[in-house]
């Protein structure tokens, strides 16, 4: 049944520079990603896990975290309008990594997301970490998400996240009909991988960080400028080499007031620049059309 076994890459493109452009004739392409999951984390009610990431540390018994859940429903209720304003007003289209079980909860929202013209990228049924599940079970959920997504929004997701992915979560979103996936953060550039579109995520360039237990950022600042060096490097490295950007938030998480100006600052500061801002599946898009099968 599985057809793909999972092997690793460590060469990657290597010394091999691809000469294109992208759209445009940009050579850098930056991708805003926002992950949209509130209500779908962990809660010890639903499947007996007690949620370890937040504003703050999980409580110490097996119950229901009651104070972290209303930190998630903030993001169906206040960021998401907010993220999406910004949005608007600087007139980009960013992808959404949207959990099923979320676009449930907040109908309106979903249906906003993809009428503002943003892309919705499949990020699993419910918080669930895929290499827990069977092959089957793994299999029948992502169906099921796809069929709650395009049921809600009209919109079928072209690319997938699993966030957690198992060893066949790539060999059941090929055999599924998705263009791409997107859980790998191992380069800087989409790449096939035995015959299928990987566009990589990034882990670093992300506002996770601001969140317990890694908390490494603190303020808009602080993020805004990790964010501001990656372009900036990513950028020089284009001029002779073609590069992609991802920048990866959460709706909870940038979307609250004292973060929301690292997005402000970032649109602003990018904007100066000739760069190509992508939805991924405009990038996965690109990148089929151009490149056969090439890696």
């Amino acid at each position: 049944m599985n057809s793909l076994v999972y092997e690793r890459d460590f060469i990657g493109y290597g010394e091999n520079h691809l000469d294109f452009k992208w759209p445009g004739n940009k050579r850098l392409a930056v991708n805003l990603v926002f992950n949209y999951e509130c209500g779908s984390e962990h809660s010890y009610n639903v499947d007996g896990i007690v949620e370890s990431v937040g504003e703050f540390p999980p409580i110490d018994i097996k119950e229901r975290d009651v104070g972290l859940e209303s930190v998630y429903e903030y993001g169906t209720r206040v960021a998401i309008w907010r993220i999406l304003k910004v949005l608007n007003d600087y007139n980009v289209k960013a992808s959404f990594f949207a959990v099923a079980h979320t676009l449930e909860l907040n109908p309106i929202a979903a249906k906003a997301i993809v009428n503002q013209g943003h892309e919705i990228v499949d990020h699993g049924l419910r918080w669930f970490e895929n290499y827990r599940l069977s092959y089957d079970e793994e299999k029948r959920q992502i169906e099921k998400s796809v069929e709650i997504i395009e049921k809600i929004t009209g919109y079928k997701p072209k690319g997938f996240y699993a966030r957690e992915p198992s060893v066949n979560t790539i060999d059941i979103v090929k055999d599924l009909g998705f263009m791409y996936d997107s859980d790998a953060y191992n380069d800087d550039l989409p790449y096939y991988y035995k015959g299928f579109l990987i566009i990589p995520y990034t882990p670093d360039v992300n506002d996770f960080h601001f969140l317990y237990p890694m908390n490494r950022f603190s303020t808009a600042e602080e993020f805004f400028s990790y964010a501001k060096d990656a372009f900036d490097q990513l950028y020089e490295e284009s001029k002779y080499e073609p590069k992609m950007m991802s920048i990866g938030m959460h709706v909870r998480i940038i979307g609250r007031p004292g973060r929301i100006k690292a997005l402000k600052d970032f649109l602003n500061y990018i904007k100066s620049f000739d760069v190509w801002i992508a939805k991924r599946e405009e990038i996965a898009e690109f990148w089929l059309n151009n490149f056969k099968l090439n890696k």
